[in-house]
């Protein structure tokens, strides 16, 4: 693989780094480059051109100035200086593996790729913005380029920006396919197989030790067979899962059959509730912005049980994205379909599950009943009913009446409908996949992998978030994704070759952690404290009442608020210990 800061050149850039050494950019010395006119730097693998370094990466700049971000692939954040020209270009990959923040100065502009970092600089200034925490709590995360911080911008993925005396603003340098592509289903299952697999390659070569992260579902399986296949006779393929108690939650039994199907050498960790309250403040310090994602807490120990036995770990994130695996897809393109004459059984069937439907959003009646109630919007509005987790009447009732006034608590729903309706596509789950590429991918699902694999010293490699491949999904038909109950058509079709036939007409479980349970014992006096005795309510953010209501509500199990809870618990904890 090509030049990175690895552990080898911390030491050259040591005085650009934060204590912890998590912050892993900063100005390789123009010692260090081929001339003293440009200072460079660089986070991630830089896959093409193949083995590019610093003085690679700053004779390909001389040559393509600005355009040299459509050169380079891989997961990567980018800062160069021209000393001479006095111009700092700064840039991010395409789909956003790797963060890079900056805040403008009236004098300087200060970058990193950690907030951390950023923040120690005297002259950062960032209050948290209550606009950025209506995002989080509306969607579970704050999108870029926004931030937590009022003053403190991400740079979005795909986009770079040339920094000089004049005001600088960043440009999209590379695009998501807008509309789909006409293709006969033979020719697109080979190319899927082909790009699949040449994405696979690519972030197995070179040097150091690899594994895969599996669960028994279609996208890791098919990573790691892939690997195994390279791998032959010569070495094998270690492979990882992380699994639960809850058997509603666990799916060690899939990786281990998976596994022996493969031959890997194979191994396991257990998830439990027991120290749960301490792991979730380990993940709060980790992380620069609250996460409400359940899943950061499986993916981190994963992530340090993997680094413990290889260096490089490929993991199949980015399939259900890609290649239209989500449920939520599936409702999209159903209610796309749907006739009057089923619309209105659709509707009478959840009057009758609302009554009876257990409190639990995984039973199949309460997904009834969310489908039906929101097949009267507009399609923008309906995915955003499917990913919200409150509503701006539920923030409302919720936050104290002059912090709901600051948060916008409609802003983001309208922020939500107009990036979906961007694109030309012929279906709706493309419009969805696009909007979900665009900021769930970038701002939850890779900044917890990263996130927890730098903490690990791991390289966490995605090859389904390639973005040939990517742009070759998002642009098939949906009939080629979509096939009656089953997402991912295609890619079982490309690689049904490789795996039992179990695996590939799996269902999606998904890789979220049992909260609802933990929240009602191991976590239920945590969770009380955090937010009723907390941050939340001390700083006049939220109500008092309708906190306790919600906690009471869920540990009767009169209401499933395991999503919502999570999320002010990781707030609430954050605030705690935020700089």
């Amino acid at each position: 693989m090509a030049a990175r800061l690895g552990r080898r050149d911390r030491a050259d850039v040591a005085a650009w780094m934060s204590e912890d050494g998590r912050c892993a950019i900063g100005f390789v010395p123009p010692a260090l480059a081929s001339d003293r006119r440009a200072a460079v730097a660089m986070v991630g693998d830089l896959l093409d051109p193949p083995g590019c370094g610093a003085e690679e990466l700053l004779a390909l700049w001389r040559r393509e100035g600005e355009e040299i971000c459509t050169r380079l692939e891989g997961a990567l954040a980018m800062a160069i200086y021209d000393a001479e020209g006095g111009k700092l270009l700064l840039a991010r990959d395409r789909l956003g593996h790797k963060s890079l923040w900056y805040a403008a100065l009236p004098d300087r502009i200060v970058f990193a790729t950690r907030a951390a970092a950023l923040l120690a600089h005297s002259g950062v200034e960032a209050p948290v913005d209550p606009e950025a925490v209506g995002f989080y709590l509306t969607l579970g995360y704050v999108p870029a380029p926004r931030s937590i911080w009022r003053g403190v911008l991400k740079l979005p993925p795909a986009h770079c920006m040339t920094v000089t005396a004049a005001p600088a603003e960043p440009r999209r340098y590379w695009r998501l396919p807008e509309r789909t592509e006409a293709i006969p289903p033979a020719q697109a299952v080979e190319r899927v197989r082909q790009a699949v697999s040449a994405a696979v390659a690519e972030r197995t070569a070179g040097g150091g030790s690899a594994g895969a992260l599996i669960s028994g579902g279609v996208d890791s399986s098919i990573v790691a067979a892939l690997m195994a296949q390279a791998a032959g006779d010569v070495g094998g393929v270690k492979t990882f899962t992380a699994g639960f108690a809850e058997s509603g939650f666990d799916e060690r039994a899939n990786a281990r059959e998976v596994a022996r199907h493969l031959g890997t050498d194979h191994r396991e960790i257990v998830v439990s509730p027991a120290g749960a309250e301490e792991l979730l403040d380990r993940l709060v310090e980790l992380y620069d912005e609250p996460l409400a994602d359940s899943s950061a807490l499986p993916t981190h120990l994963l992530c340090q049980a993997a680094g413990e036995h290889v260096d490089v770990a490929l993991g199949g994130e980015g399939g259900d994205e890609v290649f239209g695996g989500y449920d939520r897809y599936r409702a999209m393109h159903l209610a796309d379909r749907m006739g009057p004459t089923r619309w209105a059984l659709t509707k009478l069937a959840a009057w009758g599950a609302g009554w009876i439907a257990p409190h639990d959003e995984r039973s199949r009646l309460r997904r009834l009943v969310r489908f039906a109630s929101a097949l009267d919007l507009a399609p923008a509005r309906q995915y955003l009913a499917y990913r919200r987790l409150f509503s701006p009447g539920q923030l409302e009732a919720l936050l104290e009446r002059d912090f709901a006034a600051a948060a916008k608590v409609q802003q983001p729903g309208e922020w939500f409908a107009d990036l979906y309706e961007q694109g030309d596509y012929d279906d709706e789950p493309a419009h969805a996949q696009r909007h979900d590429l665009l900021t769930y991918m970038p701002d939850d699902l890779l900044v917890k992998g990263d996130t927890a694999s730098t903490a690990a010293a791991l390289r966490l490699r995605t090859p389904m978030i390639d973005h040939e491949v990517v742009s070759l999904g998002l642009s098939l038909p949906v009939g080629l994704k979509i096939r009656g109950r089953r997402g991912k058509a295609i890619l079982r079709d490309a690689f049904a070759a490789m795996l039992p036939a179990a695996v590939l007409s799996r269902g999606k479980q998904g890789f979220a952690a049992p909260i609802g349970d933990w929240l009602r014992g191991e976590l239920l006096e945590p969770l009380r404290r955090t937010l009723l005795d907390g941050p939340l309510v001390g700083r006049g953010w939220m109500s008092y009442l309708p906190l306790k209501r919600m906690i009471d509500d869920h540990r009767a199990g009169r209401r499933d608020h395991r999503h919502r809870l999570w999320a002010l618990l990781w707030l609430g904890r954050w605030l705690e210990k935020a700089p």
